[in-house]
């Protein structure tokens, strides 16, 4: 086995600065061993996650070895282990910790003992619980991480092979109680489904692996040919977006590439879509309605503007209704204001300005749009606020962030920030009484 594995792990023979993760089981120990008869420059990781009693016994064995072999050993226990999601929460707390360890310490590669079995069993799990192409690739046997590489050279080995080496060498080990247990997905798997596939066709690890390969190779393909679509996605700090002519023409392709966007994105977002959210974005986009929002969880929304597609978190409208007399000034909850001044001098305020004539009826009353609003654009003409939010072609989002002006007589004098209703005035003459300025959120 030594001579095939590092015939097949020819990296691990570069010099390159090596870090093992090791938790003591057969596994880990094994790859241990492997690396040992070879003298590569490495260090030993190991989390204690403190979630079964044998825990602190398994790190105090690894310590007591690493001294003997001189080797370095960086350990972390989880104070404070999780009481939801105890098997992702525990994989990120340990990644993390091979993350730090490898940038302080300037390792190379990151070793992990994952091996062909493995492999078979996380396809089958993520075949019954459904996933993106990507998703159902199984396990990498090599990928970037932190400042280097994740490396897994035990892939292409069966746990039969592992254990047979185990046994020649007389390496000592400890075994997970919790394997046993029926009670986590994997174990029912392990337990119940490979061995029945193994009986039916013992090349089952060898054909996993290379159905991996293959979706592996597929996935790169679709990459490079959504290479352009996805490179003309922006993002402005706060938003990602789109534009209609970025989408793929085609059905299929769309929905790889909503795929490879939402993973691109994970780590920013922490939005993981379920499969059903993305055959149900996709129809919503094939459908000729030109503005919605689509509400993916966590705050997030993905919408529509016409020609533009946008993924960004929900605004908080406010329903505040305000007061406004002459020579007074009000905060509006985003941030703007709106003053309601005498006209003794031109306007230099760099702001949206509605004049008034001194017929107005005060106090006036700032309001969000209510359904059926009217504003009167002419002497005959009265047109329906939405009406001309839809002739105008304004977003949605703005349509929400747009405030009513009218006066005490229910007449509305202006549509801010979008358009004056025919009682203001378009220029400053003797007629003007009142200056009406709202100044809009400086972005920072």
């Amino acid at each position: 086995m030594e001579q095939e594995f590092f015939r097949k792990n020819p990296e691990l023979l570069t010099g390159q600065k090596i870090l093992l993760a090791v938790s003591t089981g057969v596994d880990s120990m094994v790859l241990l061993h492997l690396l040992e008869q070879q003298n590569v420059k490495m260090g030993v990781v190991h989390v204690n996650h403190q979630l079964r009693p044998e825990s602190k016994a398994e790190a105090d064995f690894l310590r007591d070895y690493c001294e003997k072999q001189r080797l370095p050993l960086y350990m972390k226990v989880w104070e404070r282990p999780a009481e939801k999601n105890i098997e992702a929460e525990a994989r990120r707390v340990r990644y993390n910790f091979f993350e730090k360890i490898m940038e302080q310490e300037k390792y190379d590669l990151l070793l992990t003992a994952h091996h062909s079995d493995d492999q078979l069993e996380t396809l089958l799990m993520r075949l019954t619980r459904g996933g993106s192409l990507a998703g159902h690739s199984g396990i990498a046997r090599q990928q970037d991480f932190g400042p280097g590489i994740l490396l897994r050279p035990l892939l292409s080995f069966s746990k039969e092979e592992i254990y047979s080496y185990a046994k020649k060498e007389q390496l000592t080990y400890f075994e997970d109680a919790t394997n046993d247990s029926q009670d986590y997905f994997r174990n029912r798997i392990r337990k119940n489904i490979v061995p029945e596939l193994k009986k039916e066709n013992p090349q089952i690890l060898t054909h996993a692996q290379q159905f991996h390969q293959q979706l592996t190779w597929a996935n790169q393909l679709i990459e490079q040919a959504l290479k352009e679509n996805l490179r003309n996605i922006e993002f402005d700090g706060q938003r990602w977006s789109f534009l209609r002519e970025n989408l793929p023409p085609e059905t299929g392709a769309r929905y790889y590439f909503l795929s490879a966007f939402f993973q691109q994105i994970e780590d920013q977002t922490r939005l993981i879509l379920s499969q059903r959210q993305l055959f149900s974005l996709l129809d919503q986009i094939e459908r000729p309605v030109t503005q919605w929002s689509v509400d993916l969880g966590d705050g997030w929304q993905f919408t529509r503007r016409y020609q533009q597609f946008c993924l960004e978190k929900k605004g908080i409208i406010s329903d505040g209704i305000f007061s406004l007399n002459e020579n007074e000034q009000i905060k509006l909850p985003e941030g703007g204001t709106i003053a309601l001044r005498k006209s003794d001098t031109a306007s230099e305020i760099d702001a949206y300005h509605v004049l008034l004539p001194a017929a107005v009826k005060l106090p006036l009353t700032i309001r969000r749009r209510h359904a059926g609003d009217r504003i009167r654009l002419s002497e005959t003409l009265f047109k329906r606020i939405n009406r001309y939010f839809i002739d105008k072609k304004i977003p949605n989002e703005q349509r929400d962030q747009a405030w009513v002006v009218e006066d005490s007589m229910g007449e509305i004098v202006a549509l801010l920030p979008f358009v004056n209703s025919y009682l203001s005035i378009t220029t400053e003459t003797d007629r003007i009484h009142y200056i009406l300025d709202y100044t809009l959120q400086v972005a920072k």
